[in-house]
């Protein structure tokens, strides 16, 4: 049953007369919008659009907008001080371009020629879009990146975030991880928009798995849950000032909007996932539409006119009469101006350099020792998050940052994907953040998704509202890469996640081999504007390798062991590199100098000289090979010449060149069963040279 008066009941800042009026005022709102879809429609570059979804999210999208409880602040987005909207279903972007066409973030001229490539309104919504923060699509992903955000505006001062997810879309598990923790750490400024058009992808009359019971699963996890119908604009507005003006105590927010795919739309295609539009649906549609306009207007002249014209005004209308008095039209106006770029952001963190660890050379130290002191000292910088997801034993973020501040470490639960939007969405507040899991378990597409967010980040430092220091500095620390996690086995093993992160855009992939190292990639990170970086280490103690006052830099291979007249060079890196010394020691003994060359990061100028070098070179790596094919990928790119009669690999694919996954064993078996002993490496090595 519905319950529009019963939720109207419960507001004392806006008379149910005066809603009455702003929703009558808001229905006219809803067909420019559609009309503003139709014209992205017949303009776009394959005349596509996401019909259904994108309808049925206009009374939200809308009533959020234009219904005076939500505060965004258009000249500047990136102003903390103000509410959070995230589009998770993002197939409803041209709702969204509709009405920040309107609102004043995109000029009109936007919504002409969409979807194509270098069009500011694409398929799906992004950072090349002033005021979206994060890239999104469909992907069950929004309410985990609301998380981030009302985690962070709670602490700020208590500001409201709001996120619009569909019914189809909630069918993706990632969605509830958000939901749970939402409920569990009481967000109560958290408010979640269900636009439930009962439709998806392959079907827009039905879900694939039924969510009829949704108010009672919301209700269950501990919502407070408001039920609106998309045909009642004044139930939309009713629920979304009841969440802002009474927030429930210790409780998030659903709001559900009953509709249709496709809603108030006129012809059949209106209410399918995906349409082309043809002209003569283009025609049709309009002329329905500006039908049901008239329709709206008329119903304004019950108002008094006086009221009308100045509640008009608030919502970007001016109301035009004719001679009678009776209401004309409704003439738009965008409420704002364009968005300012922002301000530059300082991301350099300020800490104790004491508090790091003072390294001995002949001690080992774990990467959750070195982690947890730095990440002791750079929490004394409020920029400072770290998030765990039930791993935090072996990567020392949240213990570390708990000693200076403990609201700002986190630990999620067995969450990882959650993790990793949560921490995008703080990251893209000026936040740098670390997350820790073992290699296999980060999300592969919150990874892409967040390399996209990054992206589009870039470009619109680069071209529009962003500036220097709002891209996202996220550090996904995979402890235990490589072989290090040892007897846990295959599903858990680090082989081949480097290849995986390397062949996503927007990531730097760095592979420490002692602590000294880690440590100078910590401080590096802490310097700011390194951007998303996927950090390799080990769960192994080992001794400092690098000298104390060592200073990293990213892009470049050093030589850990360098004679003046090698007779081979040894590429490695991770734990390979101590494996390798000692296999040079192994040799030296014997008469045999080699170097010894660290890839901790790619180094291209390196791989030139490793191409001229007249001396074999030996790749030995405890993974996939990740070091040798990207030397491959360089011979290519670059076309340089280079003498493969002396290249040698040594890694974990098979002797055909085909992947395998890594059993269990302890790290001295499975180092032997890969070749990759110190004495293996050197009798692979004196085979070589003597030939």
């Amino acid at each position: 049953m519905k319950n529009t008066h019963m939720l109207a009941s419960l507001l004392p800042i806006r008379e149910v007369k005066n809603t009455h009026m702003l929703a009558s005022l808001l229905r006219i709102k809803e067909v420019d919008f559609r009309l503003d879809c139709i014209l992205e429609a017949d303009t776009s570059i394959d005349r596509g659009l996401h019909v259904g979804g994108a309808y049925s999210a206009i009374p939200g999208l809308t009533a959020l907008y234009y219904g005076g409880s939500a505060s965004f602040n258009v000249e500047d987005p990136t102003d903390p001080d103000q509410d959070v909207f995230v589009l998770s279903k993002g197939h409803a972007v041209a709702a969204l371009a509709a009405v920040y066409a309107d609102f004043g973030y995109i000029p009109q001229d936007a919504l002409i020629g969409t979807r194509g490539y270098g069009a500011l309104v694409k398929g799906h919504p992004g950072p090349v879009i002033p005021g979206v923060a994060v890239a999104t699509g469909p992907l069950g992903h929004g309410t985990s990146i609301a998380c981030g955000y009302a985690l962070a505006r709670k602490a700020a001062g208590n500001r409201k975030v709001y996120c619009m997810v569909g019914d189809g879309e909630l069918q993706e598990g990632s969605n509830w991880e958000g939901v749970m923790l939402a409920a569990d750490r009481k967000l109560s400024n958290l408010c979640l928009i269900v636009d439930k058009n009962n439709g998806q992808s392959d079907t827009h009359k039905y879900l694939s798995v039924s969510l009829d019971n949704m108010h009672s699963i919301f209700e269950g996890y501990g919502y407070n849950v408001i039920e609106a119908y998309a045909d009642e604009m004044e139930s939309i507005i009713t629920a979304i000032d009841s969440f802002a003006s009474h927030e429930v105590y210790g409780k998030p927010t659903v709001i559900i909007i009953n509709g249709s795919k496709g809603f108030d739309g006129s012809i059949a295609s209106t209410g399918l996932h995906k349409t082309v539009m043809k002209e003569t649906d283009v025609s049709l549609e309009k002329k329905k539409q500006l039908s049901q306009r008239r329709k709206f207007l008329d119903a304004l002249n019950v108002f008094d006119a006086a009221e009308l014209d100045a509640q008009a005004e608030k919502v970007g209308l001016v109301i035009r009469r004719g001679a009678d008095g009776k209401v004309a039209d409704a003439e738009r106006r965008v409420l704002h101006s364009l968005p300012k770029k922002a301000a530059p952001r300082d991301k350099k963190l300020v800490y104790d350099e004491a508090v790091l660890t003072k390294l001995e050379r002949d001690k080992k130290y774990t990467t959750y020792e070195i982690a947890k002191n730095a990440m002791s000292a750079f929490a004394q910088d409020d920029r400072l998050y770290t998030i765990d997801s039930d791993l935090s034993n072996a990567s020392g973020l949240f213990e570390g940052a708990m000693v200076a501040d403990r609201d700002h470490a986190l630990n999620v639960g067995i969450a990882e994907c959650l993790m990793m939007c949560i921490a995008e969405a703080l990251a893209s507040e000026g936040a740098n953040v670390f997350t820790s899991t073992f290699p296999p378990f980060f999300d592969e597409r919150a990874l892409r998704r967040i390399g996209v967010s990054y992206q589009e980040r870039e470009e619109a430092i680069a071209d529009s509202w962003l500036a220097e220091g709002h891209n996202l500095d996220i550090t996904f620390l995979a402890t235990s890469g490589n072989l290090e996690t040892a007897t846990n086995g295959a599903t858990h093993m680090g082989n081949d996640d480097g290849h995986i992160v390397d062949q996503l855009g927007s990531y730097k992939v760095i592979d420490t081999s002692c602590p000294q190292l880690l440590q100078a990639v910590l401080r590096w990170i802490a310097e700011g504007n390194k951007g998303l970086v996927y950090l390799r280490t080990m769960k192994t103690g080992i001794t400092p390798i690098y000298p104390e006052d060592f200073v990293f830099e990213y892009g470049k291979a050093y030589y850990v062991r360098k004679p003046e007249a090698p007779a081979l060079i040894l590429a490695t890196s991770g734990h390979g590199v101590a494996e390798a010394l000692k296999a040079a020691e192994i040799l030296a003994a014997e008469g045999i100098e080699i170097a010894v060359l660290d890839f901790p990061s790619e180094d291209r100028g390196a791989y030139k000289e490793l191409a001229a070098a007249d001396i074999p070179v030996l790749f030995a790596e405890q993974n996939n090979g990740l070091i040798a094919d990207r030397f491959g990928r360089f011979l290519v790119d670059t076309g340089t010449a280079c003498d493969m009669s002396h290249i040698y690999k040594i890694n974990f694919k098979r002797e055909d060149g085909s992947l395998q996954y890594i059993q269990s064993g302890t790290y001295g078996q499975l180092i032997e069963a890969g070749g990759l002993k110190p004495e293996q490496i050197a009798g692979f090595i004196k085979d070589k040279v003597r030939k």
